[in-house]
């Protein structure tokens, strides 16, 4: 990995870790239903911190700021796993969680080490200026289109309380307009850049 990709992609993975362990933070209030509205926010931004297609974007970032391909391999899976240590040691010095999160949550650290390779050469391969790089490109925001519906934020059963209702909806919402706006952003400037190079108007 090229030393000026390091700190970078360290950086990006704490700062992760560290604004999602901040949105699980729950007061007594929330706890005791005396601030459903409060609660409900909290649920948003968590879930939107939290969603795949953010943690998948660390890696593609990783792999893209490195630039070689095997150096984006091992920055994919540097950045997913520094963000779950430092999300679970902080969790466990903060006395949010017991040590035993370790081992709760080692299908976490194992599908860091599996996906953060192949996201991280994503990243990489998004920097090509051909097909390749533009379906590379489109990965991240795809992904958030998709992930709404397969998580079924739109169909939270109506059992649960409304303060989870509302957060499964605005956070579906706002993954659904950014994934369709980040797709409709990367193809224009695909196309521009395609009209540039063969001397048209943009």
């Amino acid at each position: 990995m090229a030393r000026r990709g390091w700190w970078p992609v360290l950086a990006a993975a704490v700062v992760l870790a560290l604004v999602s362990l901040a949105s699980n933070v729950t007061t007594t209030s929330q706890l005791e239903g005396r601030a459903d509205s409060l609660l409900a926010g909290r649920l948003t931004l968590s879930q939107l911190i939290n969603a795949g297609s953010v943690w998948a974007g660390l890696a593609v970032l990783s792999g893209w700021l490195v630039h070689r391909r095997v150096a984006a391999v091992a920055a994919g899976v540097v950045a997913l796993l520094t963000a779950c240590l430092v999300h679970y040691g902080a969790g466990i010095a903060f006395g949010m969680f017991d040590p035993d999160i370790w081992m709760a949550n080692a299908h976490w650290l194992m599908g860091a080490m599996v996906v953060g390779g192949p996201l991280g050469l994503v990243g990489a391969i998004a920097r090509r200026l051909d097909p390749w790089g533009m379906a590379a490109r489109l990965v991240v925001p795809a992904g958030a289109v998709l992930e709404p519906f397969v998580l079924g934020r739109f169909t939270t059963p109506a059992i649960l309380p409304w303060p989870n209702r509302v957060a499964d909806f605005v956070s579906g919402a706002v993954l659904l307009m950014a994934g369709v706006a980040g797709c409709v952003w990367i193809l224009a400037a695909g196309r521009r850049r395609r009209r540039a190079m063969a001397g048209l108007p943009a």
